[in-house]
């Protein structure tokens, strides 16, 4: 049992000190087309409830929400409401996984990782739409060109900008870390889980750059009505293929990872609405879109 803990430990340490590390050397060579520094620090410095944009779109599409059926939604997209949600993709082997196991999927991390997904049904990170990729930067890790495997500073970024919203607006956990939870883990929620969480996302930003993590992330997290991966989504939810999404479409699909049945536009409409309007802020806060390009598409998606 000792010999366990001191094991995990070790794992632990190893990648809080890689994920730091590598955050600050991703800091110093960030690339100017992703971000500017002095940006960053003003947007991470402003308190969560300035945020004039999402409280402007969530009141001018509140009224229009709240008055659509759910039948109207339906017929609004393509998806197939009746569809049930298959079981995970990942094997049930990872919840019974021996300890040396665990150990290969780090030492030996690419072959693991290419074993336990299907590129054949990828969508390449060129057909994605690029409205789609900032949605899903500005929503689940806004630093994501930046950090390394770990973000300690989102973490309590989150934290305090969810707290000031009274909902979860944005999670703490980096793409990285969400990445290899879907593809190797269970959802359990243990310590242990957690370091092995920690040291594969590790070896995840070790051995993929920052765009083939992002594509990996889009073709495997799981959208809710029982669609895994981007092109799924899109066909399931808009009935069209990814290239194809418009603006509100794309705020739709990144709204979805964080709490997919919750959020899912054809079983709660009111609630996919509601989050995609935020997504739309999120995108305007970050200057990927414009207030007024947000406002427009928060409310087109219902008015099409």
């Amino acid at each position: 049992m000792m010999k366990k803990f001191l094991f995990l430990l070790l794992i632990l340490g190893a990648a809080v000190y890689w994920g730091i590390s590598q955050g600050d050397e991703l800091s110093r060579n960030a690339v100017k087309s992703h971000t500017s520094s002095a940006v960053v620090a003003q947007k991470d410095s402003r308190p969560a409830e300035d945020t004039g944009v999402l409280a402007t779109i969530k009141g001018t599409v509140s009224s229009l929400a709240s008055g659509i059926s759910s039948s109207g939604t339906k017929e609004s997209n393509s998806g197939n409401p009746g569809k049930e949600l298959p079981a995970s993709p990942k094997s049930t082997k990872a919840e019974a996984q021996t300890l040396q196991e665990k150990w290969n999927d780090v030492a030996h991390f690419k072959p693991a990782l290419e074993s336990r997904v299907h590129r054949e049904k990828f969508v390449p990170y060129d057909k994605i739409p690029d409205l789609l990729k900032k949605g899903i930067i500005a929503t689940e890790d806004r630093r994501y060109y930046e950090h390394g495997a770990i973000d300690l500073i989102g973490v309590g970024r989150a934290a305090f900008t969810n707290y000031m919203a009274g909902e979860t607006v944005e999670g703490g956990s980096t793409i990285a870390q969400q990445t290899v939870k879907n593809i190797f883990l269970s959802n359990e929620r243990t310590m242990t889980r957690k370091v092995e969480e920690l040291a594969l996302a590790v070896q995840l930003e070790h051995n993929y750059s920052k765009d083939q993590i992002l594509e990996l992330y889009l073709n495997t997290i799981y959208f809710g009505h029982g669609a895994y991966g981007v092109g799924e989504a899109s066909r399931t939810y808009f009935g069209k293929e990814p290239k194809d999404l418009d603006l509100s479409q794309c705020a739709m699909l990144a709204g979805l990872p964080q709490a997919p049945s919750a959020y899912d536009p054809i079983a709660h409409p009111q609630e996919g609405a509601k989050r995609m309007t935020t997504v739309l802020a999120l995108m305007a806060q970050e200057g990927y879109i414009t207030p007024e390009q947000a406002a427009t598409a928060a409310l087109h998606l219902w008015l099409k």
